[in-house]
């Protein structure tokens, strides 16, 4: 997992995060938690705060930006990888922590992490209104729909994680295809 001892106290001070919370977690404790020295900590990250924002870039604004060199253009397509985005989002947090702490983790830095949020749904959105609009879908229904789709994606998985289960990518993408299938091209 971690290459360099930069990812090594990120992973660390992630799964301190998950288990006691951020606020719960010191610096201290992050230290005690890695084979490094303190001087080999600071040089990483000026403080603590520095830390939680290089573990929201690496565990949530990276993989909201992650997107595909060669990105569908077509809804069904589109759809099927913003899908499988969101899956794979998931299982990378598995060696860390349940998706349940994730997304526990995530309500907590929301304040933070709120404008890369905003970003990613505005550009996935924008996205898949293209997508969807390249089939004559008038602009404003083309953006209803995908964040109809959005929410279906997202709402389903988290409900999946709520009830102890892992969001099932195939369930998801079928949703997906009812969703659309409903629209008239």
């Amino acid at each position: 997992m971690a290459a360099t001892a930069r990812d090594a106290i990120i992973e660390s001070a992630f799964r301190l995060f998950l288990e006691r919370g951020y606020d719960a977690t010191s610096l201290a404790r992050i230290l005690e938690s890695v084979p490094y020295s303190k001087g080999a900590v600071y040089h990483h990250f000026v403080n603590k705060e520095a830390l939680l924002d290089a573990v929201i870039e690496r565990f949530f604004s990276a993989q909201l930006a992650s997107a595909s060199a060669c990105r569908p253009t077509d809804a069904v397509g589109l759809a099927h990888l913003l899908v499988d985005e969101y899956v794979n989002a998931i299982d990378a947090v598995a060696p860390f922590a349940t998706p349940l702490a994730y997304y526990a983790f995530l309500s907590s830095v929301a304040a933070r992490a709120g404008d890369a949020i905003r970003a990613a749904h505005d550009a996935t959105t924008a996205e898949l209104a293209a997508a969807i609009g390249s089939h004559g879908v008038p602009v404003p229904q083309a953006r209803l729909l995908a964040r109809d789709m959005i929410a279906l994606i997202e709402g389903t998985g988290m409900l999946a994680v709520l009830g102890g289960e892992h969001p099932d990518r195939e369930e998801l993408h079928a949703a997906a295809d009812r969703l659309l299938s409903l629209t008239s091209w």
